[in-house]
C-alpha cells in the first residue's frame, strides 16, 4: 500500500500536469522554453546515473550544470596538491593519478604528517568502485588519522566523488530513526519544498509566468520520479529493519536508544543515500 508521502506525491503532480494541459493553448515565454524542460532534468543527472551532490545545486529554480561541475573537477589534473590544517595539526600531501572523470580513485605519493610522526611516506592509495577495504594496524598507528584525512578530503579528491564519513552514533534527540534517515536525502528535500513553494505560488495567483512555472513544477516531479522520492520512506525502513529496527522502534525518539542504536541509525543514513565513497571507523564496533 502506497505510503502518505507517495500519495501526496502523486496527487500534486496530477494537479502540476492539469494546470500544464490547461496552458497547452497558451506559447509559452522564453522562460518557459530555456528555464526548464528536458533540459533542467537532464543537468540533474551525472552521466553515470547518480543524482549531482546538492553542495553542487544552482538557486532555486534551476539545475546544476554537470559540464560546469566536470570542468571545476578538471582543474585538479595530476598536480601536487598539498594541504596543511593548522587545528588538525596533519599535514597530507599527494598527487592524482587517475582521470578526473574516473569513478576508481588513484592517489600517488601520498604522506601524512600528524604532530611531527610521519604516518605515510610517498604511498599509494586506490579505491576501485564497488571494493571494500580495510586498514589494519596496532593502535595508535594512525589509522583513523589517514581516514580523517580522506574523509576532509586533504587529498585531492574529485569534487564529484561524495564522501560519508561515519565516525559516531547519532545525538540523542526527539527525532525518529526513520525521520533521521530521511532527512539526509538533501536534494529530495529541496526539491519537494521547492514544488510546495511553486505549487503555493500557482494557488495563489502570485506568479507573473504561470506557464514557466507550471513547466517547472512538472520538471521537479520528473526528477523526484527519477530519484524514487515517493519510494524514499520505503526504502529507509527496510534499511532500518535489516539493521534491527521494527516499525515501533523506528517511531520511538533517538532519546531513547543506547549508543550502540544510534550507530545503527548512524550507518543506516550513509546505506540510505549511497556515497561513492563510505569510510567506516571501527566497523566491529557497530
Amino acid at each position: 500500500m502506497p505510503s502518505d508521502h507517495a500519495k501526496r506525491l502523486k496527487a500534486q503532480k496530477k494537479e502540476a500536469a492539469a494546470k500544464k494541459k490547461t496552458q497547452g493553448g497558451k506559447k509559452p515565454q522564453n522562460g518557459a522554453e530555456n528555464g526548464g524542460g528536458g533540459e533542467g532534468h537532464e543537468n540533474g543527472v551525472s552521466e553515470n546515473g547518480d543524482p549531482v551532490g546538492s553542495s553542487n545545486n544552482s538557486e532555486a529554480g534551476e539545475w546544476s550544470d554537470v559540464s560546469s561541475l566536470r570542468s571545476n573537477t578538471s582543474k585538479l589534473s595530476l598536480l601536487d596538491y598539498e594541504k596543511e590544517s593548522c587545528d588538525s595539526g596533519r599535514a597530507v600531501t599527494g598527487v592524482l593519478a587517475s582521470h578526473p572523470e574516473n569513478r576508481d580513485l588513484k592517489i600517488i605519493n601520498f604522506s601524512l604528517v600528524f604532530a611531527g610522526t610521519e604516518i605515510l611516506t610517498d604511498t599509494k592509495l586506490e579505491l576501485n568502485t564497488g571494493n571494500r577495504y580495510g586498514l589494519m594496524g596496532v593502535n595508535g598507528s594512525g589509522k583513523s588519522t589517514v581516514m580523517n584525512a580522506i574523509g576532509a578530503r586533504e587529498i585531492p579528491i574529485p569534487d564529484f566523488m561524495d564522501i560519508f564519513h561515519l565516525t559516531h552514533e547519532m545525538e540523542a534527540s526527539d527525532k525518529t530513526p526513520l525521520e533521521c534517515v530521511l532527512e539526509c536525502d538533501e536534494e529530495r528535500i529541496r526539491l519537494e519544498e521547492e514544488a510546495a513553494h511553486v505549487q503555493a505560488l500557482i494557488a495563489g495567483g502570485e506568479c507573473e509566468d504561470e506557464a514557466a512555472m507550471i513547466q517547472r513544477m512538472s520538471d521537479i516531479y520528473e526528477r523526484l520520479d527519477d530519484m524514487e522520492a515517493a519510494t524514499a520512506e520505503v526504502t529507509a525502513g527496510r534499511i532500518l529493519h535489516g539493521l534491527g529496527f521494527n516499525k515501533a522502534m523506528m517511531q520511538k525518539p533517538l532519546k531513547d536508544f543506547s549508543g550502540g542504536w544510534r550507530m545503527r541509525v548512524a550507518l543506516a543514513r550513509a546505506l540510505f543515500v549511497k556515497p561513492h565513497i563510505l569510510l567506516l571507523d571501527e566497523p566491529t564496533n557497530h
